[in-house]
């Protein structure tokens, strides 16, 4: 019997051995082709996240809400906060500096850029250098998928300033000053005007035809915005302003709807 019993023992363990055996730990390494999809689809979007956050911080978005000047402005951007940009590469005259005053086309690149992007959607794109020593950001600004710093130079109402590291557009930029330049248009159809630091303040003065107007001295000026400015001798801008009409005194100017210059 106990023979028996021992024999029964055995036989049981040999059994349950074999079904130990038969229990093979499932393969790791395998994998169906919808996980390892899952996965690379996986890895793709973070790699695109990254990307995307690197875009975003070369660019901005907004609202352009108020314009300076030809080369600067106001921008409310997406996330609500409020920016003043300078645009790169680009030098506009001045309209409103403390000791230059109002330049010969100061306001004419300056209603241009007021009258093309107030209340505008525009995309900011950085350089380099994100930001100026007065804290505001250089940009190159994009408008329905054109160059406004490039159409300020091709009209010739602005000049070419190179300021390294902020280079990324300028052998396209210096081609279409080239055109201006040769076109002579704005800025360069006053010779000696434009330098290479910005803008001369006594531009050669050109020989002009005798005015019907006699000995009248006093000269009227329509801009592009079509305001009307009267100069007489002495003011900053009087020996560069080409007259529309001449007046003999103050008062007929005036009376002709002429407004004095500031400066």
């Amino acid at each position: 019997m106990s023979r028996f019993i021992l024999i029964l023992c055995l036989a049981i363990l040999f059994i349950m051995s074999g079904c130990a055996a038969g229990e093979q730990p499932a393969d790791t390494s395998k994998q169906s082709p919808e996980s390892t999809e899952n996965v690379q689809k996986q890895e793709h979007s973070s790699s695109e996240a990254y990307e995307g956050e690197t875009e975003s911080k070369n660019r901005l978005t907004g609202t352009v809400v108020y314009v300076v000047d030809g080369d600067t402005f106001d921008v409310k951007l997406s996330n609500g906060k409020k920016e003043r940009v300078r645009m790169t590469l680009v030098d506009t005259p001045e309209t409103k500096h403390p000791r230059l005053g109002v330049q010969p086309f100061g306001p004419e690149a300056s209603a241009f850029t007021k009258k093309l992007l107030t209340g505008q959607d525009v995309s900011l794109e950085m350089d380099v250098q994100e930001r100026d020593r007065y804290g505001r950001v250089l940009a190159y600004v994009w408008l329905d998928g054109q160059l406004v710093n490039e159409q300020l130079i091709a009209k010739g109402l602005a000049r070419v300033a190179i300021f390294p590291p902020n280079t990324k557009y300028v052998d396209r930029f210096e081609k279409v000053q080239q055109k201006a330049r040769e076109q002579r248009l704005g800025i360069w159809s006053v010779e000696d005007y434009v330098t290479d630091r910005g803008y001369n303040a006594e531009p050669s003065k050109k020989e002009e035809s005798a005015s019907p107007a006699g000995n009248c001295q006093i000269k009227g000026n329509i801009s592009s915005s079509g305001e009307k400015i009267y100069h007489v001798p002495g003011n900053q801008s009087y020996e560069i302003t080409k007259p529309e009409q001449m007046f003999c005194t103050k008062e007929e100017a005036e009376a002709a709807g002429f407004r004095a210059a500031k400066r």
